[in-house]
């Protein structure tokens, strides 16, 4: 089967060291470039995503109420990437394939 996009122009993402005040809690940032006209398409993806329930995953996230980790489900967006020449961070992309969908998302 050939490979059919769910975005007409890729995602963008990197780590770099982190320039912000909470540099010494947090040395990375991550990125995401997302281009106007993919925003749409990428919102629709994730909630086909969403309503397919082989593509749902538990994980784990803070919860700043609780002060914990709790678990809940989500989905995992992943992209492929690369080290920096200097080998202080990495940049990739993120081209999702499409998802065939029967019904409308469940918003």
């Amino acid at each position: 089967m050939p490979f059919d996009a769910a975005l007409p122009k890729q995602i963008k993402w990197s780590v770099n060291d982190n320039r912000f005040d909470d540099k010494d809690k947090n040395p990375k940032s991550l990125s995401l470039f997302i281009p106007k006209e993919s925003i749409g398409a990428f919102c629709n993806h994730i909630m086909n995503m969403v309503d397919n329930p082989d593509l749902v995953r538990t994980g784990k996230v803070y919860n700043f109420d609780t002060q914990s980790n709790e678990e809940v489900d989500g989905i995992y967006i992943n992209g492929k990437g690369k080290i920096s020449q200097d080998e202080s961070g990495a940049f990739g992309s993120i081209n999702p394939q499409k998802i065939d969908v029967v019904d409308e998302p469940a918003f």
